[in-house]
């Protein structure tokens, strides 16, 4: 029995999974940002860890870039598990290999 709840919630993360990759690949293709533009915004969160908002991201960038390219942008990041987007609106870097505040709370945590 245990091994049927587990392909149905396999199968399940499958349909959610191909759902957003068909949305994702809609948007890319009508706004398709450039890899310069990827970059730019993950620079952004490797410098200063996270946004408040994503208006506040837009200000960082300085109008260099449309808000639906950045929308695209930032579900790339997510799927890719390098951001969160948080229930406040807010936006985090995740990314353990070049985040250096996770690192040393890492370091610094108690094992249990």
């Amino acid at each position: 029995m245990p091994e049927n709840k587990t392909k149905y919630n396999q199968d399940s993360w499958q349909t959610r999974h191909y759902s957003v990759f068909t949305n994702f690949k809609k948007d890319l293709d009508e706004y398709n940002p450039t890899l310069k533009s990827i970059l730019k915004v993950e620079d952004l969160f490797q410098k200063y860890g996270g946004f408040a908002s994503k208006s506040q991201l837009s200000r960082r960038l300085d109008g260099s870039m449309k808000m639906p390219v950045l929308n695209v942008i930032l579900k790339y990041l997510k799927s890719l598990g390098k951001i969160l987007d948080n229930e406040d609106g807010s936006w985090t870097w995740i990314y353990a290999k070049d985040n250096k505040r996770l690192g040393t709370s890492w370091q610094e945590a108690v094992r249990l």
